[in-house]
């Protein structure tokens, strides 16, 4: 059994179509997707019809990036896609997005390196904008050779082109999700850099959390057992994906994370995401 809940398309930040991951899940033997682009529903239609007639257990799915002192960041899926209120915080976001990505390469122009705002919008393919979008403009000028180094040299914290984003609270953020018959879940808790975990979990719990990715290609095999063992402790179920971006990242790959798939835990939060109404 293949499980992967974590993929990005050309939506967001990622190199392939919807259409296009659904047949290359189906491909790998993917059996249970989500397509959680950042800040946008957009592929949703998309990579769900192709899922469906491929045979591939899929549901709808969005990354966000909350206020915090670090980084922290929410998927949600299954959220009623014709809800007025969810959809209005989704524009919202999109729109400071957007505003953001303006600043950042505008401030970039204003200090002499030789990149547009065409180029970027052309890296983002009609999709939602962002920081992976400007790297490539950057490497594509020859600022930098790789994404990665783009972001280190010009778009990180402290750097040339840093603009600071405006997210919503992880309050706001799990009542939306909650309210559109959505399934909360902590990404790559890791990646969140919390001094303390275990105050985390139980916070986010109570504001309406369901599940933690504790099954992440950058988490140790303790990691994830200790993530797994605080979300036992809190009552939460956990998930497991690739967080694929296509040739944006080339370390990560469809279906990559396997280690949970024999978990309860896992298999509870399949139930939850996907059969349970």
């Amino acid at each position: 059994m293949k499980i992967d809940l974590h993929i990005h398309s050309t939506a967001s930040d990622g190199t392939d179509s919807p259409e296009t991951l659904a047949i290359q899940c189906a491909e790998k033997g993917v059996d249970y997707a989500a397509l959680t682009d950042h800040d946008t529903l957009a592929g949703s239609s998309a990579f769900l019809k192709t899922a469906k007639r491929l045979g591939i257990q899929a549901v709808n799915g969005i990354e966000f990036s909350a206020q915090y002192t670090g980084e922290l960041h929410i998927l949600v899926y299954r959220v009623n896609l014709e809800d007025a209120s969810f959809r209005g915080v989704v524009k919202e976001v999109m729109r400071h997005r957007s505003n953001r990505v303006v600043a950042m390469t505008q401030k970039l122009i204003d200090q002499g390196y030789d990149i547009s705002h065409e180029q970027v919008q052309k890296y983002a393919a009609g999709g939602a904008p962002g920081r992976p979008h400007i790297a490539r403009a950057l490497v594509e000028k020859g600022y930098a050779k790789t994404i990665d180094q783009a972001f280190c040299k010009y778009l990180n914290v402290g750097c040339p082109g840093f603009v600071k984003r405006k997210n919503l609270t992880p309050t706001q953020i799990l009542q939306a999700a909650n309210t559109a018959g959505g399934v909360a879940v902590l990404a790559h808790p890791k990646l969140t850099y919390a001094p303390n975990f275990d105050k985390l979990f139980c916070e986010l719990k109570y504001l309406g959390l369901a599940g933690v990715e504790a099954f992440y290609p950058e988490h140790s095999d303790e990691e994830c057992k200790y993530f797994c063992e605080l979300a036992q402790k809190y009552g939460l179920f956990v998930t497991q994906g690739s967080d694929f971006h296509g040739r944006m990242r080339s370390s990560t790959d469809l279906g990559k994370e396997k280690r949970g798939n024999e978990n309860p835990l896992l298999k509870q939060g399949l139930h939850v995401i996907f059969e349970k109404k």
